[in-house]
Parts: C-alpha cells; structure tokens; sequence
C-alpha cells in the first residue's frame, strides 16, 4: 500500500517563500524594518514570508553555554536567535510583540501569508521556565542539565507538562497574533506525535495553519508536517557547482528522494538560507555568479515542492552574512545592502523580474504547483540539467547549463513557446545551444 503525505493547505505551493533573517535582512535588523519591506516583496510576488527566530534570547557572556559556530563566528555576540529564553516574548534586538502583530497584519493586507520559527529541540540555560519547572529539561543524575549538540538543554518530551506549555505557545501565535504557521528547527529531533498534536490544535483554530520540518525523515510527512526540507537538493546543486558531481546527480536525488518520500510530499527547494550564508566558505551568489544564481532560482520555481528565497537573493547580494552577527556585536560581517542603489542594478533587476515572472506564473497555473517531473535523457549529462513537467495534456521543459563553457544538448522534443531564457538558442536540427550557466524554460506544443 503506498502511503501518502498529509494534504498541505493550497497556499503553500502558490508563489515561493521568502525567508527572512532581520539580522542579515538589513542594516536595522528589526521587525518595524521588514513591516516597512513587504510592500516591495509583495510587488515580488512572493506569497509566504519565513520569519527566522524573533523570540528572546540568552544573553549570558559565559561561553560553556555557547554553540560551536557561535564561538567560530567570532563576533562575541552572546545572543544566539536559535538559543532562546522565553518563546512568548519578542527580544528587544528585534523590537516589540505590538511591531510583530503589526508586521502579521500587514503581510495579510498584501496578500501574504506568515511563518514563525519554533525552536523546541533545546532551550536556553537560562529560561525562566526551566527555573519554575527544571523537569522540562533533560538531567544528569546530580540534577544538572544533559546538552544537545549546540551545547543548550535538551527540552524533554517525555514529560507531559512541558508539551502543554509548548503547545499553548503554538496556539497563541495562531489565535493571538493570526500567524499562519510554522518552520519547526530541527524537526527530527522532537518526537512526531507531538508535532501531529501541535498541528491539530492549530488548525482547530485557524483550519489552514501548516507546519513545515526542519528535518529530512520522510516519514514525519504522513502525521505531523506538511512539507520538508529539501537538505540534499541544495548540496547536489553545490557540489555540482564545485565541480565534485555531475549535473546528472540533480535527477539521482530526485528519485531517491521520491522513492523514499511519501506520495504527494512536499519539498523545499532553497540554494541559500541562514545555515549555508553563515557556514559555507563562500556564497554561492559569488560561486556561480549571477547567472548562475537565475538558473538555480528558475530550476527550484520549475521543480516540484516549494521554492524558498533567502533575504538578498533577489538583490544579487554577495555580502558575507552571519546568523550571529548583528548590529551590536557585527565582527568582520555586514548585512546585504538594502537601498534603490542595490535594487537598481542591471543583475539585480534582472533577478526581480525572474522572480516575479516566476512567483506569477506559480500562483496562475496549476501545471507549475501540481504537473509531474520527468527528467530526460541528452548528450550532455554532466554539465546540463534536463526535465519536463507534465500536468493532464500540458507540458512545460526546463534545460540549464551548469558549466563554464558553452554546451549544445540534443533535446528534439523540447519544441514550442519559450517562456523565459537566457544564454540560450533553439537550432534547427532539435538541439539546444547553452552557453555558459544559460537556462532556458519553454511551453510545448
């Protein structure tokens, strides 16, 4: 009997998600700051925004309670966004809970929807919580708190206190503040029943509410979230990128990956988020330059699940981010630039207009939210990736070219209207000329 994932509300495929760090976001790195920023990602198109960790965070200077990267970070910031203590209230880095509501009702006037970040694997050394109730928490014999891999305390969900406290939380998002749902940090790590029975509350008071994993388990899918990460799809594009795969290795995960999902799971599909600008040596908008980052953006909108944009992407940004820099404790990094100067370049209104052709072509067709992918067989495996997307008698076809050079790919049935391209040329014998990093997406007859 195949199994099936949990049917996800309609919203989450129709347009891309926007993820949103305030610290990287912009130079303010507050709430009010992102507010006054949605106008212009609506504009985008954009139908769902990711708000990273806003909650109040451990602020203690002793650095046995401080994670690996925070200390490699250098910024001798002792606030980790991913290191809380108190979820139900806003840190004063980022502003006020009255800026938050004010913030969820604005993304509902342009049409967007609004996810939170919920960090439930470990809690701060500190929480007032742990000081009313230390039983939530992991222990040592002697009574000392057991640490998770981030060096924090590990929350214990055999306890069943603490998942009525954590579920009140999830609830007064919802009902208080009307966000929409949830991106839950490391989702694997906390039991599955208790997500199913977070999602049930949730939807009993705003029946579309969704919840999406942090986490790779497939099988999370059939209880308790509505989509997943898609961790192995951006590390097949950058090895590709590095030269350590071949384009090819795009279809081999996508076909483990369904093979292994339940039927209709969905998928994020990011290249950039706040773990990969903070740890990767570089970012991949300087590794593949910016064409290269519009092939990736145009294949993660075509592919199936939900493309995921991280802040700056749509300017082309290149900055060397850090999830634990901020404003007060910046260290050797910046946040992207954010003026008309940034958005009006050449690159960067190119990659506004991708997206925003995307986002609409998304939220119009359902061949985009719903068609098949059938990769096809060319010449040119190692440097071009190729596939279809079939929905009832429709078709649409995607190619783009991975390499550094230019590659002409055998591909006769890719025929018809041509939706968007760049570095890219039909001939007449049924091939396909790429140049280097060119794409091309087109509508067959």
């Amino acid at each position: 009997m195949i199994q099936r994932a949990i049917t996800a509300p309609a919203w989450l495929t129709s347009g891309g998600i926007y993820q949103i760090n305030p610290r990287t976001f912009c130079e303010a790195g507050t709430i009010a700051a992102v507010t006054a920023e949605l106008p212009y990602l609506a504009s985008l198109g954009f139908g769902t925004i990711y708000l990273c960790p806003i909650f109040t965070e451990d602020a203690s200077e002793n650095r046995e309670n401080w994670s690996s990267r925070q200390k490699a970070s250098e910024t001798n910031n002792p606030k980790n966004p991913y290191r809380m203590n108190d979820y139900f209230h806003i840190d004063e880095e980022y502003g006020t809970m009255e800026e938050l509501a004010a913030c969820v009702k604005e993304c509902h006037r342009l049409g967007m929807r609004i996810l939170l970040d919920l960090v439930y694997l470990h809690i701060g050394p500190n929480a007032a919580i742990l000081q009313i109730h230390p039983e939530f928490a992991k222990q040592n014999p002697d009574g000392s708190f057991i640490n998770g891999p981030w060096n924090f305390p590990l929350l214990d969900f055999a306890h069943p206190g603490l998942r009525e406290y954590l579920w009140c939380n999830m609830v007064y998002y919802i009902g208080v503040l009307d966000v929409d749902g949830f991106r839950c940090d490391v989702g694997d790590g906390v039991p599955v029943d208790f997500w199913a029975e977070g999602r049930r509350r949730i939807r009993t008071v705003k029946p579309d509410a969704l919840l999406i994993n942090e986490g790779a388990k497939g099988e999370t899918l059939l209880t308790g979230f509505d989509a997943i990460y898609g961790f192995s799809w951006h590390s097949c594009i950058h090895d590709i990128l590095t030269g350590k795969k071949p384009a090819s290795a795009l279809q081999q995960d996508w076909e483990r990956t369904h093979s292994q999902y339940p039927a209709g799971s969905i998928i994020l599909r990011d290249m950039d988020n706040h773990d990969t600008v903070t740890d990767w040596p570089g970012r991949v908008e300087t590794l593949a330059g910016h064409r290269g980052m519009d092939l990736i953006q145009v294949l993660n909108y075509v592919m199936d699940g939900v493309p995921m944009v991280y802040c700056g992407n749509e300017l082309c940004d290149e900055t060397k981010l850090s999830m634990f820099a901020n404003r007060f404790h910046p260290g050797k990094f910046l946040p992207t630039p954010r003026g008309d100067a940034m958005k009006n370049t050449p690159e960067a209104m190119r990659r506004q207009e991708i997206l925003r052709t995307m986002n609409g072509l998304r939220k119009k067709d359902a061949l985009y939210r719903e068609g098949e992918i059938r990769f096809t067989e060319h010449d040119c495996p190692d440097t071009v990736a190729a596939f279809c997307r079939e929905y009832g008698e429709r078709c649409i076809w995607f190619a783009g070219n991975f390499s550094d050079h230019t590659e002409e790919v055998t591909l006769p049935d890719y025929t018809g209207e041509v939706i968007l391209s760049d570095g890219a040329e039909m001939l007449s014998d049924g091939r396909i000329r790429l140049e280097e990093k060119g794409y091309i997406l087109g509508n067959k007859r």
